[in-house]
């Protein structure tokens, strides 16, 4: 098997930082190299305990869009693979459910395998529980799933073009060993690869489906999936009951999810004019489940208590602040620590987030631990006024210092109004000039995200990652798509590619805490509102523990209800 090095791979071009491109991967234990430090075959059972519950009844949840059309390999978009008819799919992987205390985490589970290991050719070889079936729906008629359906998904979602293919840029060829038995190679040392496939976009689709209607656009929708797709002929609500012969046995547990679409109206004056029908809708019973921003949560809470909620959190994703160390006043690093010496994150999370989201350099890891620890992060590179202005003062500019801000203008509540005052002030109290600048989103990402950089301070939407490695090499590799911060910080780069090829994860999660450390020391950019999703539902509703990163999904099988 053939592997390309990462500085190779930078200059090939792969795409290696695109949205959701690759992933994380089982561990080879201790003992299980040969002399050579090739990994040996080790078995990974990773099927997961189905929870308990009460089956029954039905739930209506809120999506915030209407679905393009019924192909979820042809189509990136969050409610037709998350919420619509992805519903109805499995994949070979998938992300373990958990509560916030647990999140982010990227960490792996099978779906439809029952273990998989690693094998001497550096080839991932995944064993197929054998109760998986088809729904009865024709033309696939209830058959087994068979290991060629695995190759043949993966093979249609690398179509030239589409959107999806991206994903798979560190898969590299599948086939089957036999009905039961996939083997999935590398095209190169990526140490996130198998997150590819747990991706939730990269569903496994029916042969017999796209062979009879040429693409799934209109198809009837037939999964192996715990949920079956009802045809109700509306793009602005969609049905799915219970698969009664889905292969985890007494899931899921509700009879029917219901999911209605309440999207802003593109002709209203005001970009938050759904907020009040939605909260409305969930506060008169009409919805069950539904995602908030703070100003929503703020309305809810209103005269309302007979609810919960729960705020799953997932790194790659919410704003990041980014330093031009290009720029003159920015070059030298005592300037740049001092702009994050001014800043409280936390603060802002306090009381322009209310509480929702937090803050991090933004990277997407493998599980929470891997991320700096807030004190560590607020002792050392933040939230210390005094030190800031003695910084600048040090590097012998003359205060006050001229800094331009270039802010992304968000068609959000006024959370990014609140944001920027905060900053404004705070940069304001310690030596600076702080000037705004304000993008609507084409000219930001022009001018911040394009080869230019014509920026000296940005900050907004961090651009689309969703694994570790397609951050820090999007977004923290020199020679990144997106190298916000225009530096050229060899040390930095050397760290990056060397844990890109890491499998052992407690090596790899020290490697990571270091660049974390290296990043914030060099105060290139950090994320002060890394995403969460908050999560507000009926108080009859148990078990409702999601993980959205990748767009997950498992977790709508795994709820009830206590009615």
């Amino acid at each position: 098997m053939k592997f390309f090095s990462v500085k190779r791979l930078l200059i090939m071009g792969v795409v290696i930082f695109a949205i959701g491109c690759s992933s994380s991967s089982p561990t080879p234990l201790p003992g299980t190299t040969d002399s050579n430090g090739v990994p040996l075959p080790t078995p990974t059972p990773v099927i997961a305990l189905a929870p308990s519950g009460s089956t029954g009844g039905a739930l209506t949840v809120v999506a915030a869009a209407e679905i393009p059309h019924l192909d979820v390999h042809q189509e990136v978009q969050e409610t037709l693979t998350a919420l619509g008819p992805g519903l109805a799919y499995s994949r070979l992987l998938r992300l373990k459910s958990g509560q916030g205390s647990n999140q982010p985490n990227l960490l792996l589970e099978c779906d439809v395998c029952q273990s998989w290991h690693l094998n001497e050719d550096l080839a991932y070889v995944f064993n197929l529980r054998p109760d998986v079936l088809w729904q009865n729906l024709a033309p696939v008629n209830g058959r087994a799933l068979v290991a060629e359906d695995i190759v043949f998904s993966l093979d249609r979602l690398k179509t030239e073009g589409w959107p999806n293919a991206p994903l798979l840029s560190s898969i590299g060829e599948a086939k089957a060993l036999d009905s039961q038995t996939v083997q999935i190679e590398l095209s190169l040392q990526d140490a996130d690869a198998l997150l590819a496939l747990a991706d939730g976009h990269v569903k496994i689709v029916a042969p017999e489906v796209v062979a009879e209607y040429g693409d799934l656009r209109t198809a009837p929708v037939i999964g192996t999936g715990p949920w079956i797709w009802q045809n109700t002929g509306s793009v602005q609500g969609m049905e799915f009951i219970r698969n009664a012969d889905y292969f985890e046995g007494g899931l899921p547990f509700l009879d029917q999810l219901n999911v209605t679409v309440m999207r802003a109206d593109p002709l209203a004056n005001s970009p938050g004019s759904i907020v009040l029908d939605k909260v409305a809708a969930f506060k008169a019973g009409l919805v069950d489940v539904l995602s908030v921003g703070p100003s929503e949560w703020d309305m809810v809470r209103k005269n309302n208590s007979d609810f919960q909620s729960v705020v799953s959190r997932k790194s790659g994703s919410g704003i990041v602040l980014a330093l031009n160390a290009q720029m003159p006043n920015l070059q030298e690093t005592a300037v740049r620590q001092a702009v994050f010496q001014a800043i409280d994150p936390w603060d802002y999370l306090d009381t322009v987030w209310s509480g929702q989201g937090f803050a991090s350099v933004g990277i997407p890891v493998r599980e929470s631990d891997w991320l700096l620890e807030r004190q560590e992060m607020r002792q050392n590179f933040f939230a210390d006024p005094g030190k800031a202005r003695q910084l600048l003062i040090d590097s012998g500019q003359k205060l006050p210092v001229d800094l331009e801000i270039t802010v992304r203008i968000e068609r959000t509540g006024g959370e990014n109004l609140a944001l920027e005052e905060r900053l404004m002030a705070d940069l304001t109290a310690v030596g600076f000039n702080p000037e705004l600048r304000r993008m609507n989103p084409v000219q930001f990402n022009d001018l911040v995200m394009g080869p230019a950089r014509e920026f000296q301070l940005a900050v907004g939407a961090v651009p689309p990652t969703s694994t570790t490695n397609s951050y820090l090499f999007g977004l923290l590799h020199s020679q990144g798509r997106w190298n916000l911060v225009g530096h050229e910080d060899t040390q930095l780069d050397t760290m990056i590619e060397q844990q890109s090829a890491e499998f052992d994860d407690a090596a790899r999660r020290e490697q990571v805490v270091e660049i974390q450390r290296r990043v914030l020391d060099q105060a290139y950019l950090f994320s002060p509102v890394t995403a969460a999703s908050r999560w507000v539902f009926s108080s009859d509703l148990k078990g409702f523990e999601p993980n959205t990163a990748l767009s997950e999904y498992n977790f709508w099988s795994r709820t009830w209800l206590d009615r």
